[in-house]
């Protein structure tokens, strides 16, 4: 009798902590792949015949990477990328996701990878999301985020391209609900297209974030500063969430 007491009273409370438990950690055995756009080396003179390796896309023949953009003042799109992925990964952990990312460095003396071998790092970890993160470099009167998600290539994207588009516009909305300020420059903040070899080589639920535009003087002040990394780092965690917030 007193043991069936006891289990009264203690099931309830344990059925109290589970869902306060998961609130707590709503990215729980998730698996995030990160991927920082570009590599400092990716200019470097000794790495130009592996950047200047091509390959198919499904759509077009595109080279391994590029070198990216920059703010005026000369802030390297590879470094930026790479300083909001540092500041998004624990964000994302804290959450319960474990977190992986594409490349482990930001140096002149490293290249790439290339990016079907980026879109191929997410595919063999199976991940539940990969967010590969970039800045634009639009005219200077363009700015905001926006998202680019793939056409349906046959062959290529057709398993992917719905959730492909169903992760951007997740994006969206949840760093526009996180104060993010969206593209002016590019309509309802998404671009479809068949050109980017990072969604159509990948298997998994994948978008690229064009956070702002380096070009842009407000966009690129954010941008240069530790503050302003850490804004984009959480804006971009919001997006996250509400995609598998359903």
């Amino acid at each position: 009798m007193r043991r069936a007491l006891i289990a009264l009273l203690v099931l309830p409370l344990l059925a109290m902590a589970t869902p306060a438990h998961a609130a707590d950690e709503p990215l729980a055995g998730k698996v995030i792949v990160l991927d920082p756009g570009h590599q400092l080396g990716n200019s470097n003179p000794k790495f130009r015949k592996q950047i200047a390796q091509t390959r198919f896309n499904g759509s077009i023949v595109k080279n391994c990477n590029t070198t990216g953009t920059a703010t005026n003042a000369g802030l390297p799109e590879a470094t930026f990328t790479w300083k909001v992925a540092k500041r998004l990964k624990p964000l994302l952990e804290a959450q319960g996701a474990t977190v992986l990312l594409t490349r482990t460095s930001n140096t002149r003396n490293s290249y790439g990878p290339c990016v079907w071998d980026r879109a191929g790092f997410a595919n063999a970890h199976k991940a539940d999301a990969m967010i590969s993160i970039h800045a634009d470099g639009a005219p200077a009167s363009a700015h905001g985020f926006f998202a680019i998600a793939p056409t349906r290539i046959k062959g290529w994207t057709t398993d992917t391209y719905k959730v492909d588009r169903r992760l951007s516009k997740a994006m969206l909305t949840g760093m526009e609900s996180a104060g993010g300020v969206p593209s002016n420059y590019i309509a309802n903040h998404l671009q479809i297209r068949g050109d980017q070899s990072t969604i159509n080589f990948n298997k998994v639920p994948t978008t690229i974030i064009e956070v702002g535009n380096m070009r842009n003087a407000k966009d690129a002040a954010r941008m240069s500063s530790a503050s302003g990394q850490q804004q984009y780092a959480q804006w971009l965690a919001a997006g996250i969430e509400r995609f598998f917030a359903r």
